[in-house]
């Protein structure tokens, strides 16, 4: 067996032209696969985080009824003295943060400029042990309790050309098809840009009393947000806040950021079947290389097969030799890959990168259903652990056939073969 190795690395060095082509095919191949799978966790990972520390928290508490409505962002279905609920709630542990909120439908008039928004109505104590909006101030600062001020977000900002210390009319709409509203003099506190495009967008942030007031809402709120120590534990803390909330006299409904941001988790499942084929196709390209690459060797070598064969070396042996020859070009081609896509996972997961240079309408379309800016690699051990596995077991499996057919070469004609 240690000859057969040794005869095996000496042939791989000897053809070095062919070598290097398939070293290269398994290398960039590979290495491309490498970099699409942490591209993709990355993309589901952070995406999922922006939704989460932007929009939805881990669990909702709503009134009954109100997340069949959720798109229409109604203000009849409201949760009366979320107080309660609350104490109901602090003596769970896994529970980091909750916090009282109104959602409502509202423009923003600034001379003779108005566009809609998303009103937010936040608590400016409690919204930073949920949400990361306070973070992503860029410009001001947070917000106050009760004071009649308002937080924009980046793209909203921008669009009227808004800074910190101007005055707005924030529009805030009680009822939409009675075209009931409320208007409010605000000053800009800050500015915010988040992770998530949407957010900066749409939204609007304004404390929760001078909503309640302006809305005539009373102590009222549309939801109650929790953010939980472990998203792990997401499914078991959920049930402990629904058997405490059993003993009220209300059925609300307890909803996670996955059913919140159901869309974009069946747009990450449609991804996830695509994302098969960039594997498939990096084996593909590294399977023809290696066959293509060991079957010349068959043929180049012909007279050498017939005289290992005329000395006595078994078949099995010289199907060794060509196996062990394919193993050896997959490892150093594998490792090759794990450097390459371990250098350019690093990258996207230190740096990331904007689709900025594709265009206006292009980045436009893609930030209408991923909910950040910029994209971030997750590269993880088990990534290049498994692009080293493949391309070691491709290359083995791709060196059966040649093999195979080196063996089946009659000795005598192959002796005779003019290479």
């Amino acid at each position: 067996m240690k000859m057969l190795l040794k005869l095996a690395f000496r042939n791989v060095f000897r053809y070095r032209r062919r070598t290097v082509i398939t070293f290269s095919a398994i290398s960039y191949g590979l290495g491309l696969m490498a970099l699409g799978i942490c591209l993709y966790n990355g993309v589901n990972t952070h995406a999922m985080d922006s939704i989460i520390n932007n929009e939805t928290a881990h669990l909702k508490i709503l009134a009954p009824g109100y997340f069949e409505e959720k798109d229409e962002i109604p203000l009849e279905f409201t949760i009366d003295n979320p107080q309660r609920i609350k104490n109901l709630l602090k003596e769970n542990t896994e529970i980091q943060g909750i916090e009282s909120r109104i959602l409502f439908q509202a423009s923003i008039i600034y001379g003779m400029d108005e566009l809609p928004c998303l009103g937010v109505a936040v608590e400016p104590e409690a919204d930073p042990l949920v949400f990361k909006i306070k973070d992503s101030i860029t410009d001001g600062r947070f917000l106050e309790s009760s004071e009649p001020k308002i937080i924009l977000g980046s793209g909203l900002a921008r669009d009227l050309g808004l800074q910190v210390g101007d005055d707005i009319v924030l529009r805030m709409f009680l009822s939409t098809e009675d075209f009931i509203w409320n208007a409010i003099d605000l000053e800009i506190t800050g500015i915010a840009k988040t992770e998530n495009p949407s957010v900066n967008r749409q939204a609007v942030f304004i404390p929760l009393s001078l909503a309640q007031e302006a809305l005539s809402l009373g102590n009222r709120v549309t939801e109650l947000a929790i953010r939980i120590e472990d998203k792990n534990q997401l499914f078991d803390v959920r049930e402990s806040i629904q058997k405490r909330l059993s003993a009220l006299d209300s059925d609300y409904e307890v909803v996670s950021f996955q059913e919140y941001a159901s869309d974009f988790v069946e747009l990450m499942k449609m991804r996830s079947r695509v994302q098969i084929l960039i594997p498939l196709m990096m084996i593909l390209i590294a399977t023809l290389g290696i066959v293509n690459t060991m079957l010349m060797a068959v043929l180049e070598r012909t007279r050498e097969i017939g005289m290992l064969a005329a000395m006595g070396m078994r078949k099995m042996e010289v199907m060794l030799v060509f196996i062990f020859e394919g193993a050896i070009i997959g490892l150093f081609g594998s490792l090759a890959a794990c450097v390459i896509g371990g250098l350019g996972g690093w990258y996207l997961e230190t740096k990331g990168f904007s689709m900025a240079f594709m265009g206006k309408e292009i980045t436009d379309k893609l930030l209408s259903f991923l909910p950040m800016e910029v994209f971030y690699g997750d590269l993880t051990t088990g990534t290049l652990l498994f692009t080293l596995a493949l391309g070691i077991i491709v290359s083995i499996l791709a060196s059966l056939y040649p093999a195979y057919k080196a063996v089946k070469l009659d000795p005598i004609q192959a002796l005779r073969h003019v290479g």
